[in-house]
């Protein structure tokens, strides 16, 4: 029977193939327009596709090893009639019919042979549909990503379909993560950089957090904290102050500037049962330490964690890379003597921008404790004249301890004259790209175990990793299935 089913659908292939040619010389004779004749090619081709497919699964057989299989210990016993089931392919739906060996008529099937022989998913869609839906998903939202796959394919799986197919595949993501090897890297790139942020994602009512954040006045919200990681390898950069300055206020760019090379992120959120699991930006810095030692496992490269001022990021820093030089990202130590400008100098935009331009050489030369003491002063006049309203003197007074407390992180002079980087735009960067354009678009509200997945699968994409991912998932889930990696 299979072999007349091979033959049937080879033939039913060789009469769509001969009305393809048909069609095609029928749009030359009417001089159709190309695009026209690209769409009812593309739409003849999947059917093609489609029965090509059949083919394939028709010459499986229908798996049938007799009454009776032996499974180590275990007797198994076919089903009194094949049993059918769907396969969602990228050509349509096919039905496969096959038999299926249990140790009794209505228990669990133990083996399947067509199954194992097709190397068929856990699930109705194929790995390729499933590649092609999340690879959308990962950069849109779940029904705008349907849409597209639906526009191409005329496929239309259910928005819950394809939320369920991304917690499916982001079970994976770490387990792929850490067989990882290092990146290439040369021999002039002797610094390794760690660097960690965080950011909010908006969640429903059930899945928020209810331990407020300090950068959220002390109020639990509609939000729960993600954090992201990222390593990259660079060579030294060595600069003086006069350079950063010119770069900040002349936009005179250095060329010579290394790009980080090898850049991995990673982002976490807080498991469910909070405070009892390991939060968030606990998994980040285990998995940041990971790629640290990976990168450098005899410790001879120069380590440097970045980051701001967030206090629970650099104290994980103590625990997981403490040999790293800390360094206090620039830019927010700007935004910082930006926001006293506007308090020192709050009509006068020139003067103001002199005065940041001061300051900003005073970081850099080293001066941090000159920049401290002269604030302080200020204070203290506007504060024996009342001069400043109570929201300036705070702003003023939150940058002192913001500079007080990372002094020993600001000296950029040093880092400077060594080469090494100052500002975390890798992380800043990845907050936005990795989170704030896939999880904080208008209206979106997330569960928690779907924020975390998209996380996970969404940074292995940014990584450059996707490829290898899916084949990854692909041969552990047949693994799983099947006792082998198909």
């Amino acid at each position: 029977m299979n072999i007349v089913t091979q033959e049937q659908l080879l033939l039913k292939a060789q009469e769509q193939f001969d009305a393809l040619k048909e069609s095609i010389l029928g749009h030359l004779e009417k001089q159709t327009r190309i695009d026209r004749v690209e769409r009812n090619l593309f739409a003849d081709l999947l059917s093609l596709g489609l029965t090509l497919l059949k083919v394939f699964v028709a010459g499986a057989g229908t798996g049938n090893e007799g009454m009776q299989v032996s499974q180590g210990d275990r007797t198994l016993q076919r089903s009194d009639q094949p049993r059918e089931r769907w396969y969602r392919s990228i050509f349509g739906k096919l039905s496969i019919r096959r038999w299926v060996y249990a140790r009794g008529a209505k228990k669990k099937a133990e083996h399947i042979p067509t199954d194992a022989r097709l190397g068929l998913p856990r699930d109705e869609y194929s790995y390729v549909l499933e590649d092609w839906l999340q690879r959308l998903c990962v950069n849109e939202p779940f029904a705008e990503g349907i849409d597209g796959l639906s526009s191409i394919l005329g496929v239309e799986p259910s928005v819950q379909t394809a939320e369920e197919m991304s917690r499916r595949m982001a079970e994976h993501a770490e387990a792929f993560r850490t067989q990882q090897p290092a990146p290439p890297t040369t021999a002039a790139e002797t610094i390794v950089v760690a660097t960690a942020d965080g950011t909010g994602v908006p969640m429903r009512r059930a899945d928020r957090s209810k331990t407020p954040h300090p950068q959220t006045d002390g109020r639990s919200g509609a939000t729960r904290r993600a954090y992201i990681g990222a390593v990259y390898s660079i060579e030294p950069f060595v600069r003086g102050p006069q350079d950063v300055l010119d770069e900040l206020f002349r936009d005179e760019v250095s060329t010579r500037r290394p790009r980080p090379q090898g850049k991995r992120l990673w982002a976490e959120m807080a498991a469910a049962g909070e405070g009892n699991l390991i939060s968030g930006s606990d998994r980040v810095f285990v998995e940041l330490a990971i790629d640290v030692k990976t990168r450098d496992p005899d410790a001879l490269k120069t380590l440097i964690c970045l980051m701001d001022g967030e206090r629970k990021l650099w104290d994980l820093q103590q625990g997981w890379l403490r040999r790293a030089v800390e360094i206090l990202d620039f830019f927010h130590a700007m935004e910082r003597i930006r926001d006293v400008s506007k308090v020192i100098q709050p009509q006068d935009r020139s003067r103001r921008e002199v005065w940041v331009t001061d300051q900003t050489r005073d970081l850099l030369n080293g001066k941090v404790e000159t920049v401290i003491r002269r604030w302080r002063g200020l204070q203290r006049q506007a504060e024996k004249a009342k001069s400043w309203t109570s929201a300036s003197l705070e702003t003023v007074s939150s940058a002192i301890r913001y500079f007080t407390n990372n002094r020993h992180r600001m000296c950029y002079d040093e880092y400077l004259s060594r080469g090494y980087p100052i500002g975390s735009g890798v992380a800043e960067g990845a907050c936005r790209n990795l989170v704030k354009d896939r999880l904080d678009c208008t209206g979106m509200h997330w569960r928690l175990a779907g924020a975390r997945a998209m996380l996970k699968t969404r940074a292995l994409y940014l990584n450059g990793e996707w490829d290898e991912f899916v084949e990854f998932r692909i041969r552990r889930e047949q693994q799983c299935l099947y006792q082998n990696a198909a």
